[in-house]
């Protein structure tokens, strides 16, 4: 088991470092500069401009400036923005919460509901409930999160429950108020996940309710709870968590549109900002924290097999 464990948290790391590669070879293959967003009698002076470039580390090889980069990164350093000179690390220390907060929200809105109403609907199949759900849930799926969140816009006239309108204040310094503001944006980003969560989780009961072992369980005498519970669940959880794991990865790190109609001043609206000035450090301090979030929540996805289902454990004594 440990093992397996050192295997998928190495697996972590290379894919961390495949994306900070890629992520600093497309930031740097773009034909635009970062100097294109100053004054424009510097951006069109070549002699200021190669002055700017060279205080900025950009006229360095390619290859160093990668080396740096990453040399930074393994001592915790993400750099300086070449916008305004301010600390990246800063800068995302103070989105990230705010975007880790709206991600856990939106996975609670989620998860909850789906899982009581993929249950229910399950256990009614075929009923008029099983339709509703069924139908919902595409209609769910189907309509872009971009456009919801306009629409949404539109329809909520109150300023106190749009973040943009009123300001947003840290849940440090007003519960209410915080959650008031995030309910919204929250509602929107995890409308997807909950309905293909409760379409998992509905489809893996139905097939444990015609398996084997919840026949047997009926045939021995086990009560309707004690079959859901303990035979069609245990069933029914590893498909379904595994994709709940890797939609609630994408709620906790991509949250760049919904953050952006709202206004919420998180990482994806701190990103959108870094890419509109071309701020190679920002952007890429930003891509790095989104890749770190997703991967750390997908490990943590897989070593949750090994609790929820026991075969995975034997199937790793075994080997």
């Amino acid at each position: 088991m440990a093992t397996y464990i050192l295997r998928r948290a190495v697996g972590v790391l290379v894919v961390m470092f495949a994306v900070v590669t890629g992520m600093f070879l497309l930031l740097h293959a773009s034909p635009v500069s970062p100097v294109n967003q100053l004054a424009p009698q510097v951006a069109a002076d070549p002699v200021a401009r190669a002055a700017v470039e060279h205080r900025m580390g950009l006229d360095r090889p390619l290859v160093v400036q990668y080396l740096d980069y990453l040399g930074g990164l393994l001592t915790g350093d993400f750099g300086t923005s070449l916008y305004d000179g301010s600390s990246v690390a800063d800068q995302i220390g103070r989105a990230l919460p705010v975007s880790l907060e709206l991600g856990f929200l939106a996975a609670l809105l989620a998860v909850v509901p789906a899982v009581l109403l993929g249950t229910w609907s399950a256990l009614r199949q075929g009923r008029a409930v099983d339709q509703a759900t069924r139908v919902v849930t595409v209609v769910a799926m189907s309509l872009p999160g971009y456009w919801i969140a306009v629409v949404m816009l539109v329809l909520v006239e109150n300023p106190d429950y749009l973040p943009g309108a009123g300001g947003f204040v840290a849940f440090s310094e007003d519960p209410v108020r915080n959650l008031q503001v995030l309910l919204l944006p929250a509602v929107v980003l995890g409308l997807a996940a909950f309905a293909m969560i409760t379409r998992s989780l509905r489809g893996g009961l139905v097939e444990a309710y015609t398996s084997d072992h919840v026949a047997f369980a009926r045939a021995m005498g086990s009560s309707r709870a004690q079959v859901l519970r303990r035979v069609a669940l245990r069933g029914a959880v590893v498909p379904t968590l595994t994709v709940a794991g890797v939609l609630i990865g994408g709620l906790l790190s991509g949250t760049v549109l919904v953050e952006s109609v709202f206004q919420v001043p998180g990482l994806g609206q701190l990103m959108v900002t870094a890419f509109q000035r071309q701020d190679y450090q920002l952007a890429l301090g930003g891509c790095v924290a989104t890749a770190a979030i997703f991967l750390v929540l997908n490990l943590v996805v897989d070593l949750l097999y090994l609790v929820v289902d026991p075969r995975t454990r034997q199937g790793l004594v075994r080997a």
